[in-house]
């Protein structure tokens, strides 16, 4: 049961982490992007300032999640006719709040010239598109 117990706090501390750099990679890959292609792929942001005469825009997104999540251990009995279970659950993970914020300074041409980043590895990871796959570069045929 201990071993169990290790795999499983193993398992979930695994799954649940990403690389900062990796994160780093994906978001700052974006600078030099153009302010329009941020918004057509982030989504509107969600403040915009201009402060001595330096452009910014931010987007924090965050992302609730109840406490339904929990590592429970259990087993059943099951004869012909009933069945009897059994389960404890060893902790509830309890209400998480997701936020990713990530702030970026462009110029009055609109390129992007610096963004900083903070919140959940994992969930601003998830919640930027990678740059490289989306190939802005090359023109579609029509």
């Amino acid at each position: 049961m201990h071993k169990l117990l290790i795999l499983v706090s193993l398992f979930l501390s695994a799954c649940s982490s990403i690389p900062q750099t990796q994160v780093d990679n994906r978001i700052f890959a974006w600078k030099s992007a153009s302010i329009d292609e941020l918004i057509k792929y982030w989504g509107l942001p969600t403040k915009q300032h201009k402060i001595n005469g330096r452009y910014y825009a931010e987007w924090v997104n965050q992302q609730d999640e109840s406490g339904a999540t929990a590592v429970s251990i259990g087993s059943n009995h099951l004869s012909s006719r009933s069945s009897v279970g059994f389960g404890v659950t060893l902790f509830d993970l309890g209400l998480s709040q997701d936020v990713c914020s990530r702030t970026v300074e462009y110029d009055e041409l609109g390129l992007v010239i610096d963004i900083n980043w903070n919140g959940n590895q994992v969930y601003c990871f998830n919640l930027t598109p990678e740059r490289q796959k989306l190939d802005l570069s090359v023109e579609q045929p029509e």
